[in-house]
């Protein structure tokens, strides 16, 4: 897993190692003092943004033929790499598109994998499958700004910085204020599922007696409104 703010790097690294491997593999030289790379049957890349209205397709549509095509293909020996699985669609679903799509890749196919995401949710599954491990491109974080560090280190983001990079787009400053202030609401108010680890984290439970299912209603949290009109 692959994680670290908007701009700093992600995808060039993807495709920095797409390139290396395919130059290894036709006997070219790699950018690199030494290198040691197992050969691959196929490359595999989901990467970028794209439509094709000519045949009816959104973008998201498009990603999700293009991930379709490397689930259903790829081998214990192919090369994965992946970016932004679930983006264009609705948080929760994107969310558990993504994740379910790193798990495949983990316990079904096995193949060699770089997964690049948003999700930080998906830094849990290295606690909880062996062959994953978190990895993050580096910040140096600043009181009024952030510099990009170009480095790939262990351990898992949990911060994408996409309302610096706004800044950096020139969004005028009362929208980045604003942003700024329903981030902090929802992030407050927010209680999406890390314990994704556990599969049964909802609400309601069904327990099996005398061989009929009855719900039992668990006790919830209360919770205030979101509320981003008066932050």
């Amino acid at each position: 897993m692959l994680t670290g703010p908007n701009a700093s790097g992600k995808s060039c690294y993807l495709r920095q190692v797409g390139l290396i491997q395919l130059m290894a593999q036709v006997g070219s030289f790699v950018p690199a003092e030494a290198a040691t790379l197992a050969v691959c049957d196929r490359i595999f890349t989901r990467v970028g943004a794209v439509d094709d209205l000519a045949t009816g397709q959104s973008t998201f549509m498009v990603e999700m033929n293009e991930t379709a095509n490397i689930l259903n293909h790829a081998t214990p020996k192919s090369l994965v790499l992946l970016d932004e699985i679930g983006r264009g669609t609705a948080t929760f679903d994107g969310l558990s598109i993504a994740w379910a799509v790193a798990e495949h890749l983990a316990t079904e196919i096995r193949a060699r994998t770089i997964f690049a995401t948003h999700y930080h949710e998906l830094n849990e599954l290295a606690s909880i499958l062996s062959n994953v491990a978190n990895y993050q491109v580096t910040v140096k974080e600043m009181p009024d700004q952030i510099i990009f560090l170009h480095q790939v280190r262990p351990g898992g983001a949990d911060r994408s910085y996409g309302i610096e990079a706004g800044r950096l787009a020139g969004l005028p400053t009362s929208v980045i204020q604003r942003a700024r202030q329903v981030m902090g609401q929802i992030e407050k108010h927010s209680h999406i599922a890390i314990g994704l680890r556990k599969g049964n984290a909802s609400s309601n439970s069904v327990q099996e007696r005398n061989g009929k299912s009855r719900r039992v209603s668990e006790k919830t949290a209360d919770l205030s409104q979101l509320d981003i009109f008066n932050s």
